[in-house]
């Protein structure tokens, strides 16, 4: 039943007297496709063939290739009629208003809210929306090539014990991050580094050179592939280094034009989130919405609990939408 009625045409009408909303089943009228020869009635309904060349034509090459032949048509035509026919068979029987309908049907007209609310034309972005948050945020856009180095430091007095521990570094496996992670733990005279396993993280060179030396962006620049180790020491105004390459970033440099699909995707998100939020502040304070505190302290969820059978089908359920950004 489920899938039968998530399939189906839901109209959803204001009902004058009681306020209230009334679901129709009747077929619906197909957008584009009026007049036309009648192909097949049931039930006081009609599928013309107007209907069916609309349909045909929204439907992708391939699967328009499926329906040459008039065995193929009159297949498609019945299984539209089965549908229908099945449809108002259980609106006959009262099935309209089970409680699974009613669920059902509330979260179609749940999705179709909040793609009317949150997807229409005020969820347009601007050029000069685009422009503002290429500036803003141009360091994710142009940045230059970056490395990430590993090392196992130690004071130019200790060149001996920094020998030996290069050694010991040689002899393992290119990728055996773990092995090298453990002796930057045990080894390393650098407080900062040690506790990150010798880790450097990604750096341009500039960065690179800033806080360790040009000897060090000099030896980096000779590591080919990631997990090879400086074959000697690397010596800086700062001591030795036991150098081992983790990873590289290339330069990124993304022009306004480049970048602005990314950037429209990101400012719609954001658009409909915040549509979203003022969307569901705006029904909670028009609904009068109070939430008892202490009656919801005071319920006891039992997590040892067996399940208990259902008697209602689960409610609909809409996560809250994340905060807004902070303002930079």
């Amino acid at each position: 039943m489920r899938l039968l009625l998530a399939s189906a045409v839901f109209l959803f009408a204001a009902c004058e007297k009681s306020g209230s909303a009334r679901v129709d089943f009747r077929r619906q009228p197909v957008p584009g496709a009026t007049g036309g020869t009648w192909v097949a009635h049931f039930g006081g309904e009609t599928i013309t063939d107007q209907e069916l060349n609309q349909r045909f034509a929204e439907m992708n090459p391939y699967a328009r290739a499926r329906f040459q032949t008039v065995e193929q048509r009159r297949d498609y035509v019945d299984g539209l009629v089965r549908f229908e026919l099945l449809s108002q068979e259980a609106v006959r029987q009262g099935l309209a208003n089970e409680p699974e309908v009613v669920e059902t049907a509330k979260r179609v007209m749940v999705q179709a809210l909040l793609k009317k609310e949150l997807e229409g034309p005020n969820a347009a972005v601007s050029d000069a929306q685009v422009a503002e948050y290429y500036q803003a945020h141009l360091s994710d856009y142009v940045k230059p090539a970056m490395t990430r180095l590993s090392h196992i430091f130690f004071a130019k007095d200790h060149r001996e014990k920094a020998e030996g521990v290069l050694v010991q570094v040689k002899a393992l496996a290119p990728l055996d991050y773990a092995a090298f992670a453990k002796l930057a733990r045990e080894s390393s005279e650098d407080p900062r580094t040690r506790e990150l396993e010798g880790d450097l993280r990604f750096l341009s060179d500039e960065e690179l050179a800033k806080q360790y030396g040009e000897p060090l962006v000099k030896a980096a620049a000779a590591l080919q592939k990631v997990g090879d180790v400086a074959p000697l020491l690397v010596e800086t105004d700062g001591g030795l280094h036991v150098l081992k390459l983790q990873g590289r970033q290339i330069a990124l440099n993304l022009s306004l034009e480049q970048a602005r699909p990314s950037i429209q995707q990101v400012l719609l998100n954001e658009s409909r989130q915040d549509r979203f939020r003022a969307l569901l502040e705006r029904l909670k304070k028009q609904s009068g919405f109070e939430l008892n505190e202490s009656a919801l302290a005071a319920l006891v969820v039992d997590v040892k609990a067996p399940a208990s059978p259902p008697k209602a089908p689960q409610p609909g359920f809409i996560a809250a939408p994340p905060p807004p950004p902070p303002v930079k």
